[in-house]
């Protein structure tokens, strides 16, 4: 198939691609289909030279998806209500989608016009904090990876643009003082307050305070779309049939599935060692018929494709959904068809290791204080009715600001207490080395 594809772009760029060409020579050399077939306003795009782009719609991306990534049902907020189904749940959609934004508008030219093949597998030229920042650095102030140099900025025709962190230049996204302007294929701009500004104005919570700048674990090992991916499609036990009884090639493969969920996205590590989303690979089981009706089935290993999922939102998934959840932790689930632990890729994706998995396991947490509650320690069992016969509702607001307070006199105690045995041991040494015993004048003389 690799060599068919490359036989395609070899005789395309031979024989050219129309009248895009004679501009667009660059990303030609990757396309595998007319421009037609994307751009839906080519011909008025080359009436009007004022237009620089031909808008793509995202319908015109249907072709470039299929069910085992259905990326661009998933960003519309679409799920499918089985393997293959043409019926949809109506989900979240990503709020990119929201706010107007089409592919092109995240991805570069490069991106867009590759070879549907290797290209594809890279990772996009384009990342989250190349708009966002962090909560301690503007856009503008991240390096380029890989590179001692700042990233910064550039101007043309006193317009200032971004470059991303790898170095390409973003002729779509403008630095306005210390907001960012987007300006979509559509024409519409968007404005956007990065998170250090977000910051200085206190509009960011103390959880998103926590993850993005105090556990600087986060910043460094999970991608944004780990926790900002809130769900993704998943489909378990699926089953690929081939008939080689049929002559059509087109009706001699199907795909079913036992089981679709689409909650609480799986976790693994890209070959970055990087936290990502991670979806099941199809198929599981492999079923082929041959000509005389003889059935031969196989199976394959249970696999997780690290991916993103285009379904990200401004809340993000909870603490629990990750540092609670076998299916996270070491991705077994309730489904006795999925309880690998060997979950890799041709990417050199992987699960965590043990220690990994220690470090992030917080399961049974609770339990170290609730054991206890309310019918163990007399002082605990105390605060405890009291509260109820004041019929105090204690919500997950309230239960944090507790929590919240027990840690803080806890730690102010232990401070307290520490100072106190250091001072009592000063006294000791000081009597019985430093201060010197009183002589009893009547005495004095005498040994």
């Amino acid at each position: 198939m690799r060599y068919l594809t490359l036989v395609v772009i070899l005789t395309l760029n031979l024989f050219g691609l129309g009248e895009c060409v004679s501009c667009h020579q660059e990303q030609a050399k990757f396309m595998t289909s007319k421009c037609t077939s994307c751009h839906t306003q080519t011909l008025e795009h080359q009436k009007n030279k004022l237009q620089k782009t031909s808008p793509v719609t995202l319908q015109n991306f249907k072709k470039f998806s299929n069910d085992d990534n259905p990326v661009w049902l998933s960003y519309q907020g679409l799920l499918q209500k089985h393997y293959g189904s043409k019926e949809h749940f109506h989900m979240q959609s990503d709020i990119h989608f929201q706010k107007g934004m089409s592919c092109q508008d995240c991805h570069t030219s490069n991106e867009m016009h590759n070879d549907d093949f290797w290209s594809s597998k890279r990772e996009s030229e384009i990342k989250c904090q190349d708009c966002h920042g962090t909560t301690k650095k503007y856009p503008w102030e991240l390096g380029i990876e890989g590179s001692k140099i700042a990233r910064g900025v550039f101007q043309e025709n006193n317009v200032t643009y971004l470059i991303s962190s790898t170095g390409t230049s973003l002729v779509n996204v403008l630095k306005k003082e210390q907001t960012v302007t987007v300006i979509l294929a559509s024409g519409k701009e968007l404005q956007l307050q990065p998170l250090k500004l977000l910051k200085k104005k206190k509009q960011l919570s103390k959880h998103a305070l926590a993850s993005m700048e105090y556990i600087k674990g986060h910043l460094k090992n999970v991608s944004c779309s780990s926790c900002h991916a809130v769900w993704i499609p998943q489909f378990f036990g699926s089953v690929t049939t081939t008939d080689l009884r049929v002559k059509k090639v087109a009706n001699q493969v199907t795909k079913t599935s036992m089981l679709m969920r689409w909650e609480e996205p799986f976790l693994a590590k890209d070959q970055n060692d990087k936290l990502l989303p991670a979806a099941p690979n199809t198929p599981l089981k492999t079923i082929e018929i041959d000509k005389k009706g003889r059935i031969v089935e196989y199976w394959e290993k249970n696999k997780l494709i690290p991916t993103a999922p285009h379904t990200i939102q401004k809340a993000s998934r909870s603490c629990e959904s990750c540092h609670t959840s076998s299916k996270v932790l070491n991705g077994s689930l309730d489904l006795g068809s999925f309880q690998e632990n060997n979950i890799t890729h041709f990417n050199l994706s992987k699960v965590f290791t043990a220690a990994q998995q220690d470090k992030l396991d917080r399961r049974g947490v609770c339990l170290s204080c609730h054991e206890t509650i309310p019918s163990g320690a007399l002082a605990v069992s105390t605060v405890s009715h009291i509260s109820q016969m004041m019929l105090l509702d204690i919500d997950e607001k309230e239960h944090q600001i507790i929590l919240s307070r027990i840690l803080n006199m806890s730690a102010w105690f232990q401070i307290i207490l520490v100072l106190f045995v250091i001072l009592i041991l000063a006294y000791i040494l000081y009597t019985i080395f430093i201060r010197k015993k009183s002589i009893n004048p009547r005495n004095k003389g005498w040994k």
